[in-house]
């Protein structure tokens, strides 16, 4: 689930030649105080009209809003008498620059006239990628409207925070959600017409519409609604009722909720989006039974991070770090310990298998449309402010928190702010650690080396060196000794390539290791990371093998074609790869079972230690399951590079059956082996995996 952003990168080498008003305020300045909207969806035409009349700021004077390539300005006017303008395309970006000469003054209204058409629901489904539509523009058709800011579908500055009024009218029997109130809703001409107010400044109005029913409770001065396509009360009332537990945790954990309602709103499209003040959730997962206690926290947690203090995007997006950090890691922790150590070593495999040598910086993370700019953008994100909070302590980290809310709720902030934040909590200068953990790419990679154990006297001394590949990093490593007298934890500081510690204990060390609880992000050994599905499209080499036997499989066709869609996998056939080329080299997946791929034969070699195949049943960690009607999924570690892995996909049924576990199978990924039984359950596991900084001595 992922904060629609609205940053344009592109945009900013068109700088204005008269400086605007309140350019150091946090709200980036701009020309324009408010914006009037009156728009009208034609949905049959898929089509836009409106006028947006905007209020200037007293001495603006030259403006620049920017429009999507789809659409156009017709026409600009004040008080009735043109304006002149200039239209020009953006170079390499899908958006008209619209220049207009506007006289400084006090209250300067224009009335901007504007059209566009839109891509239909069926052309915004053939962007689904990874199960989720990447969107980029808006959307119109029959079961609805989806009209993001980000995709400029009415005239805005850029990055720029301004309040804002817009009615819509609409087919008889669609209702609209958007950002702040709704204040006026009637039915004029068989047209529904309802008129939404921000008094807050934002960084853009989202449109979306549908034909809802709509469901309301008011809980603590705040409105929450649902707008489901069906009528559920029992749903509604679970959202109701999870929403006011998260406004309560979030109002404590950093200040209150900042917006007078909160929406949960289904889509017709496959997203996971949060805008001020509501959320939009895709028809595929808002049923999900485990979406209220999880996604639903997340998109919540948004309005304060993302939302209310918005993105200075020229620092990097640290929305989505913060955010993961304060919800869903928030939710493992207030379960147990276990579980709080078992996300952190998630994350850090995450990231090995999806963002190992990438040259992408927290800095330079924007958005999450790649597997590897989410691994840096939430993983590695919210390991930064795991060891943050390490290195402060948790009173001065909440505290930083809310320093930082409410400095900059209502602008634009930066990673800068964000330092600033912690460092009038915690008293400290943090410049160092902020410096090393966003301006560089990749991790540290750690180990140990002459590890030893010495008798002096009536004590013990444990020797050891921490060894760091490459340029090394400033770390404060958590180490446990266990020992004949107990458990004895220690937190030692590396800086160097080589430290050498040393360690006076009271019994003799059986054992120690590094960093046990994974607090600290580092990339992992390949024994560290069990062989998995996500290793496998992680990997930007690996290859499908398809069944051939002189003709396409259809069965298997279709999984590799999504596969190839969303990772950007290879696809050969089994008669056509050469064995010791692709084991010497490459993560494989094969497609097809025994009798259907021959390639199979690896299986006997590499499956057996896990799982056996028969006509009857899957026999997986000696646990048996019927084969009919459903499919298996298996990752095994390729013995030739421990790196890579070989994973089997073997579907007992048709080509839909084989597509759907492909599909499923994504949100699932870091499991060593998936079963989908046919009456739609799933069973899965993790495979052992080692421990690459434990030393244990004889």
């Amino acid at each position: 689930m992922a904060i629609l952003l609205k940053t344009f990168a592109f945009l900013f080498i068109f700088l204005m030649t008269v400086p605007f008003s309140n350019a150091d305020d946090g709200t980036r300045g701009g020309g324009v105080a408010s914006h009037d909207l009156d728009v009208t969806i034609d949905i049959p035409g898929r089509k836009v009209t409106g006028t947006d009349t905007v209020t200037l700021k007293p001495g603006t004077g030259n403006l620049k809003l920017y429009i999507r390539e789809g659409s156009k300005v017709l026409k600009i006017e004040h008080k009735g008498k043109p304006v002149n303008f200039d239209s020009s395309k953006v170079p390499n970006g899908k958006a008209h620059e619209i220049t207009i000469k506007a006289s400084a003054g006090e209250n300067i209204k224009l009335d901007v006239s504007f059209e566009g058409g839109f891509q239909s629901i069926a052309e915004a489904f053939e962007k689904v990628k990874r199960g989720v539509a990447y969107l980029d523009d808006g959307v119109i058709g029959e079961e609805g409207v989806f009209l993001p800011s980000s995709s400029l579908w009415y005239p805005q500055e850029d990055d720029v925070l301004s309040p804002f009024t817009m009615r819509v009218s609409l087919p008889k029997g669609l209702k609209s959600v958007s950002e702040g109130e709704l204040i006026k809703a009637s039915v004029e001409n068989e047209r529904t017409v309802e008129t939404w107010r921000s008094a807050e400044a934002l960084d853009g109005a989202d449109l979306v519409a549908g034909r809802y029913a709509v469901a309301e409770e008011r809980y603590k001065g705040v409105a929450i609604y649902t707008f489901f396509f069906k009528d559920d009360p029992a749903l509604s009332k679970t959202y109701i009722d999870k929403t006011k537990e998260y406004l309560d945790l979030y109002g404590s954990l950093i200040a209150p909720y900042p917006y007078k309602k909160f929406a949960v709103v289904e889509s017709f499209l496959p997203t996971g989006y949060g805008m001020p003040s509501f959320t939009l959730l895709g028809s595929s997962v808002i049923r999900l039974p485990f979406i209220p206690d999880t996604s639903l926290g997340h998109e919540i947690a948004h309005n304060w991070w993302g939302n209310s203090v918005f993105i200075d995007s020229s620092e990097g997006n640290w929305v989505e770090a913060l955010t993961t950090y304060t919800a869903d890691y928030l939710f493992e922790k207030r379960k147990g310990e276990k579980d709080a150590i078992d996300f952190r070593l998630k994350k850090l495999r995450g990231y090995k298998n999806f963002a190992e040598g990438s040259p992408l910086a927290l800095k330079d993370f924007q958005d999450s449309t790649t597997t590897a700019s989410r691994a840096v953008g939430y993983n590695k994100g919210l390991m930064v402010f795991n060891m943050l909070e390490k290195l402060i302590g948790e009173e001065a980290f909440r505290k930083g928190l809310r320093e930082f809310y409410s400095a900059n709720a209502g602008k634009n902030a930066s990673w800068t702010d964000i330092k600033k934040g912690f460092d009038k909590a915690s008293d400290k200068d943090l410049g160092w650690f902020f410096d090393e953990w966003l301006k560089r790419a990749g991790g540290p990679v750690l180990s140990i080396e002459g590890a030893v154990r010495e008798k002096n006297g009536d004590k013990h001394v444990l020797k050891f060196t921490v060894v760091q590949a490459g340029e090394p990093y400033t770390l404060d490593l958590p180490l446990l000794v266990k020992t004949e007298g107990g458990d004895v934890w220690r937190n030692i500081r590396v800086n160097d390539a080589r430290t050498e510690v040393s360690l006076e204990l009271a019994s003799a060390p059986g054992s120690f290791e590094i960093d046990p609880g994974y607090d600290t992000f580092r990339i992992l050994k390949d024994e560290e990371v069990p062989p998995s599905i996500a290793s496998l499209l992680g990997d930007r080499e690996s290859v499908m093998i398809l069944p051939n036997r002189n003709k396409p499989n259809e069965k298997y066709t279709g999984v590799s074609v999504l596969l190839s869609k969303d990772y950007g996998l290879d696809t050969t056939s089994d008669t056509e790869i050469g064995v010791k080329d692709f084991l010497a080299a490459s993560s494989i997946l094969i497609l097809g079972g025994p009798g259907e791929n021959s390639m199979m034969w690896l299986a006997g070699q590499y499956l057996s230690k896990h799982a056996t195949v028969t006509d009857d049943e899957y026999r997986i960690e000696g646990k048996a399951y019927p084969r009919k009607g459903s499919v298996l999924v298996l990752s095994a570690r390729n013995p030739h590079i421990p790196s890579k892995v070989i994973c089997f996909f073997i579907a007992d049924g048709g080509k839909e059956t084989a597509l759907g576990a492909a599909k499923r199978m994504r949100y699932f990924s870091e499991a060593s082996w998936l079963l989908f039984n046919a009456d739609g359950g799933v069973h899965k596991g993790v495979f052992e995996n080692g421990r690459a900084l434990r030393i244990e001595f004889n």
